[in-house]
């Protein structure tokens, strides 16, 4: 499924792929497109939900969704028990020449080492490297994505918030639409291109 999106900057428009079940060709062209743009930056940003463990009723949270951006396509992978889909998203997660950036990342690759085995050679977090970047604002490491967005860039618009409690979804279409916003992953390849670029 593929979808354009205006981004928040109003300058760009994203081809957005959802890749939730693996159908070889799709698929294939899929990550083989989003590599082929040889973006080395690439912004990154999950979805966590609350999820029965199937042991004595006990919940615990997990990362539904991969959100991946570049300037021009966002790739958005379901996480489910499709090992084909895990299997490329794992090779893909190991790419030596990519970094992935994103806001408190540390806790998102955590959790996707610890649930799926992924382990992430390059990352950035963006959050830290605000406060490296902005000595005076120590609160940019409690802030999500568009918080530091809208530090770093003058026309983002948007007034500052703290916080963040997964999402429990109850339907399919709830996932659906949480899927469909590359908003956040777009915003941390525009932050890392920008502290890259201006370093």
């Amino acid at each position: 499924m593929a979808n354009e999106f205006v981004m928040r900057d109003g300058r760009t428009i994203i081809k957005t792929v959802i890749i939730d079940k693996y159908e070889s060709t799709v698929t294939d062209n899929c990550w083989n497109l989003f590599l082929q743009e040889c973006e080395t930056v690439i912004g990154f940003d999950t979805e966590w939900s609350y999820l029965p463990t199937g042991k004595d009723d006990k919940i615990e949270t997990r990362i539904v969704l991969l959100r991946f951006c570049s300037r021009t396509s966002c790739l958005i992978v379901k996480l489910t028990d499709d090992h084909r889909v895990l299997e490329k998203l794992g090779s893909f997660l190991c790419n030596k020449d990519i970094v992935f950036a994103g806001v408190h990342i540390q806790k998102d690759l955590d959790k996707l080492q610890k649930q799926y085995g992924f382990e992430v050679r390059n990352f950035m977090d963006l959050s830290q490297l605000a406060v490296v970047r902005d000595k005076y604002k120590f609160r940019l490491s409690l802030c999500g994505v568009r918080e530091v967005a809208s530090n770093v860039f003058s026309d983002y618009g948007m007034q500052p918030r703290l916080g963040f409690m997964p999402v429990r979804f109850s339907t399919g279409t709830q996932v659906e639409n949480a899927a469909a916003d590359p908003e956040d992953a777009y915003d941390a390849y525009r932050i890392a291109k920008y502290y890259l670029i201006d370093a």
